[in-house]
């Protein structure tokens, strides 16, 4: 058998694999070999892995043999001997061998082996999850570390998205997190805020609104009180940029009557968090955000630089928006 395993999402294919091999190694306990080749890590040669593939010893018990990164190498992507190795075991049903091929990075298509196995193999690409997809996946994800025990709610899957945005490594640390603070019941919106460290901070958001809306005391107060409570200014910094970035791009869009859902798949955003960020760009035209963010790119060289005190900065930016 050859299972074929690719995309961008390497936690959804990192996993997976691992379940293909938990599996094996569970069924056949003594007498099964497990070979792994990584082009990555030992620029495997290709001559080497035929002959290791194609040895008789190799099927005289089960094997599962896991090629990672091969794509990298095109030569070993486009080696003949190699693909017609392929072709045959194909042809054959070669019943001891389950060879896995695995990608993190995107393949090139054209080439004879991804060909070979976009064709022949049982394939599975893994994509990076986003709307509904990832939203589901939370849902799902919590409910299986928690051993059925948990549930999470609507709102606190939106707040968790809009605090770490995407990344399954990281959804998957702060869900397990939740979990054994929760143990049982549902997690709340009040759990995340109260648990999880977020990637922009909802009093961000809430600056941004501020500011929007020209409501420049609130945008100072809600600073202060970050700042007063110990927060690394340059973190503040950070996230500042982090939602301007964000607001430069979606009004962009917006301004080509590009939808909210057709902007969230584009910017790999979750639909809550781009509508969010709709609103707020709303109050702005194109060329301020575009002059606020070139203001952040400034303070940014002129603080590391030792030319501005960093914190009267962010104040003197408040004021000017």
């Amino acid at each position: 058998m050859i299972i074929f395993l690719y995309g961008e999402d390497e936690f959804r294919s990192q996993r997976k694999l691992a379940e293909i091999k938990n599996k094996f190694l569970q069924n056949y306990k003594e007498g099964a070999t497990l070979f792994v080749f990584d082009f990555l890590e030992n620029e495997e040669k290709i001559d080497e892995l035929t002959l290791k593939l194609s040895s008789g010893g190799l099927f005289s018990n089960k094997k599962l043999a896991i090629v990672k990164n091969i794509f990298l190498n095109k030569t070993a992507a486009e080696n003949a001997a190699f693909l017609d190795f392929l072709k045959r075991a194909d042809k054959e049903g070669v019943k001891d061998l389950t060879l896995v091929f695995w990608e993190k990075e995107k393949i090139d298509k054209k080439l004879k082996l991804a060909k070979f196995l976009l064709e022949k193999a049982k394939k599975q690409e893994f994509n990076f999850l986003e709307g509904m997809k990832l939203t589901n996946w939370i849902t799902e994800e919590i409910k299986r570390v928690g051993e059925g025990k948990i549930s999470i709610s609507p709102k606190a899957v939106e707040k968790l998205i809009l605090f770490v945005g995407s990344n399954l490594d990281l959804l998957s640390k702060e869900l397990e997190k939740l979990v054994n603070y929760k143990s049982r019941g549902e997690v709340t919106e009040e759990d995340v805020g109260l648990l999880v460290r977020s990637k922009i901070d909802s009093d961000i958001f809430k600056t941004i609104d501020s500011l929007a809306r020209r409501d420049k005391k609130t945008a100072a107060r809600l600073l202060h009180d970050h700042l007063g409570a110990g927060d690394d200014p340059f973190y503040l910094l950070s996230m500042y940029f982090y939602q301007f970035r964000n607001l430069l791009k979606v009004k962009a869009l917006t301004e080509k009557r590009v939808s909210e859902k057709k902007i969230a798949q584009d910017l790999k955003l979750h639909p809550f968090v781009a509508r969010k960020s709709a609103e707020q760009a709303h109050n702005f035209s194109l060329g301020k955000l575009k002059e606020l963010y070139k203001k952040l790119c400034e303070i940014d060289f002129e603080a590391k630089t030792g030319k501005t005190d960093i914190e009267l900065a962010l104040d003197k930016f408040i004021a000017t928006v």
